[in-house]
């Protein structure tokens, strides 16, 4: 079964083999060649080749290419994203996601359907949509239904990560998400693990980090946090 049939099979309820890693390396990835981090991020063709690089070596089942920078909120950070999105989808196998802020966060649905098309055309697979607030406006599902129906339009696999208890409600149901949280649930789901952190053995069908690892991995451990996701 290949990582999307997995995902949608998630989403639709059935049984998966096993947790797919989607990893959280986008900005530590900067460390590998020792580049100034900001620098790096705005540099699409030297991402690409690094991506690439360590996603042949870590084995990665999603490749996350952006996993917190910001470039989701100014049409510039559209463009370099998908650009980067291009380049890497030319030399790397495995599906590609990006990480941006949700509805609720950012307080602007139509900026977060905008970002997400933008990802979904240029070749992410896998949205990560990151809500940052303790808990859901009232009218959530209704304000979030459009971007959802946008990743289905584009065959993308859209993922909620949200903070903890104050969004239960919300993850409680099969929805046309997959629920990102760091405790099981009993709808389908992903697990987020702290930076560096071993997975439990778990019923998600994916297993991601909670934040980018920059700051908190040394790269050269970086392979050995990957590995601690499950195989």
């Amino acid at each position: 079964m290949t990582t999307l049939a997995t995902l949608e099979a998630a989403l639709a309820g059935r049984p998966v083999d096993r947790p797919l890693r989607a990893p959280l390396f986008a900005a530590l990835a900067a460390e590998v060649e020792e580049l100034d981090e900001r620098a790096f991020l705005a540099d699409a063709g030297r991402r690409a080749r690094i991506y690439a690089d360590l996603a042949r070596s870590l084995r990665v089942d999603v490749l996350v290419v952006d996993s917190g920078s910001g470039w989701d909120r100014e049409t510039a950070g559209h463009a370099l994203i998908a650009d980067l999105l291009r380049r890497v989808r030319a030399v790397v196998d495995a599906p590609l996601g990006v990480t941006l802020a949700g509805p609720a966060t950012r307080g602007d649905a139509q900026a977060v359907l905008a970002a997400a098309r933008a990802a979904a055309e240029a070749g992410a697979s896998v949205i990560f949509v990151r809500e940052d607030v303790a808990t859901p406006p009232d009218g959530y599902a209704r304000l979030a239904a459009p971007l959802w129906g946008s990743l289905k339009f584009f065959r993308a696999v859209g993922v909620l990560a949200v903070p903890g208890d104050g969004w239960a409600a919300v993850v409680a149901k099969r929805g046309p998400f997959l629920p990102c949280v760091t405790t099981t649930v009993e709808v389908p789901h992903a697990l987020a693990v702290p930076p560096g952190a071993a997975a439990p053995p778990t019923s998600a069908a994916l297993i991601t980090h909670t934040e980018d690892l920059a700051g908190h991995v040394p790269v050269r451990e970086l392979q050995a946090a990957v590995a601690r996701l499950g195989s």
